[in-house]
C-alpha cells in the first residue's frame, strides 16, 4: 500500500492494517492530523502510550536518539510508535537525511515509524529529497498527501455533514460557502458547524445562501475578490470601502495586497488562456496546486478577464509587485501604501483597453 488517498488509508485502518512506516503531509492539515491520531490509536495499545509512544520535534532533531527509539523494543505490547514531527526535509544535514532514509528503508518490525509534516508545504515534483523519502516510504509502508479537495468533493462532504446533523445543504449554498470562506477543510467544517448551530441540529431545516451570508465570516480571499471586482468596474467608492473594512478587521496590508496579486494573476492567466483559445479546465490543469478546490477562482477570472487587455493586466501586476517590494524593504505607512496601490490600479484600469 504505497502512495494512497485518504479514503484508501481510512479503509486500511478500519481493517486494522498497520504499516511499519507512514509518511504523512499535505495542505489539509486538519485532515492529516485526524489520520495521525487514528494511526497512533491503532499502533499503540491503550494504556501503554507513556512508554510505547515516543515523539521527536524535527526542529530540534537528535538523530541518534531517534534511531535508538526506532530500534528499541516495545514494553508489554507487540509494537510501539515513533513519531517524527515536522522535519525540514530539504534543509536537513546530509548525514541526518541519509540516516532517516535508512530508517524508512529498513524499518524495525516492532515499531510503527511515522514522519508527519504539517508546518511545511511539500511538493515531491519540485523537492528532490521529499520525492526520495516518499519513494522509499512507499516501498516499506504508506505515503499520503492530504491535498485540497476539488470543489465538487467539498460540496459533497459539506452536504453529507449537514445531513448527519439533520439539516439539508443544497449544492448552490454549499458552493457559495466555499467561495465565501475558502477551500480549507478545517475552516469550512468550523463555519458549517456555526450554520448547524444557527439553524438547529436535527431540525430538518435547509441551510440557505442567506444563512451562509449572515452567519459565516468572509475570508480574506473572498473580500479581496470583491475588491478586484470593484476595481475592474472602476468603482473607486466601493473599492476603497472594501479596503477600509479589511483594515477595520485588522487584516495586514501586505496580506491584502498579496491576495489582490493572486486575483490579478488569475485574471492574467485567464486572459492568456482566452487569447490562446484555451478553456477554464485547460488553465486549471496547468496549476493544480493553485486551483484544486478553488475552481471558482479560474471560472470567475475567465468571466472577468475580457474587461482588460493583457498589457493592462501585466501593468497591474507590476504595480502590485512594486508595492510588495516597498512594504517588505522599506519602513512606510503600510495602510497608506495599500491605499496608494489601489489608487494606482484604478488609474491604470481606467486608462487601459480590453
Amino acid at each position: 500500500m504505497p502512495y494512497v488517498t485518504d479514503a484508501a488509508l481510512a479503509k486500511s485502518l478500519r481493517q486494522n492494517e498497520i504499516s511499519p512506516v507512514y509518511f504523512l503531509y499535505g495542505r489539509e492539515t486538519c485532515l492529516s492530523a485526524a489520520f495521525l491520531s487514528r494511526i497512533l490509536e491503532k499502533a499503540v495499545p491503550k494504556g501503554t502510550e507513556s512508554f510505547n509512544l515516543q515523539k521527536f520535534d524535527g526542529g530540534e532533531l537528535d538523530m541518534v536518539s531517534l534511531q535508538v527509539a526506532a530500534e528499541g523494543m516495545p514494553l508489554m505490547a507487540g509494537r510501539k510508535a515513533v513519531l517524527l514531527m515536522n522535519p525540514n526535509i530539504e534543509k536537513m544535514k546530509k548525514d541526518d537525511f541519509e540516516a532517516l532514509l535508512s530508517m524508512v528503508r529498513d524499518p524495525n518490525p516492532t515499531t510503527v515509524f511515522i514522519v508527519y509534516v504539517s508546518d511545511f508545504e511539500l511538493n515531491p515534483k519540485k523537492m528532490s529529497r521529499v520525492k526520495k523519502l516518499g519513494d522509499a516510504a512507499a516501498k516499506t509502508g504508506v505515503v499520503a498527501d492530504f491535498a485540497p479537495r476539488t470543489q465538487s468533493e467539498l460540496v459533497k462532504l459539506l452536504k453529507g455533514r449537514a445531513q448527519k446533523a439533520g439539516l439539508s445543504l443544497e449544492p448552490p449554498a454549499a458552493s457559495y460557502l466555499i467561495e465565501r470562506c475558502g477551500s480549507s477543510l478545517d475552516i469550512l467544517t468550523a463555519e458549517l458547524d456555526k450554520l448547524i448551530a444557527y439553524r438547529g441540529e436535527g431540525s430538518g431545516a435547509e441551510i440557505s445562501r442567506a444563512d451562509v451570508e449572515l452567519v459565516t465570516r468572509k475570508s480574506l480571499e473572498a473580500s479581496v475578490f470583491d475588491l478586484s471586482k470593484h476595481l475592474l468596474r472602476r468603482d473607486a467608492t466601493r473599492a476603497f470601502s472594501v479596503l477600509e473594512d479589511l483594515f477595520a478587521l485588522r487584516e495586514e496590508p501586505l496580506a491584502i495586497l498579496g491576495a489582490l496579486n493572486s486575483a490579478f494573476l488569475d485574471l492574467y492567466r485567464a486572459k492568456a488562456a482566452l487569447l490562446a483559445s484555451k478553456t477554464e479546465q485547460d488553465a486549471a490543469a496547468l496549476y493544480p496546486s493553485v486551483y484544486r478546490g478553488r475552481e471558482f477562482r479560474i471560472r470567475n477570472a475567465f468571466r472577468d478577464a475580457a474587461r482588460l487587455s493583457i498589457v493592462t493586466l501585466r501593468d497591474c501586476l507590476a504595480i502590485l509587485s512594486a508595492a510588495d517590494v516597498q512594504l517588505k524593504s522599506t519602513r512606510c505607512d503600510a495602510q497608506a501604501a495599500a491605499e496608494q496601490t489601489v489608487a494606482a490600479l484604478l488609474a491604470k484600469i481606467a486608462g487601459g483597453n480590453a
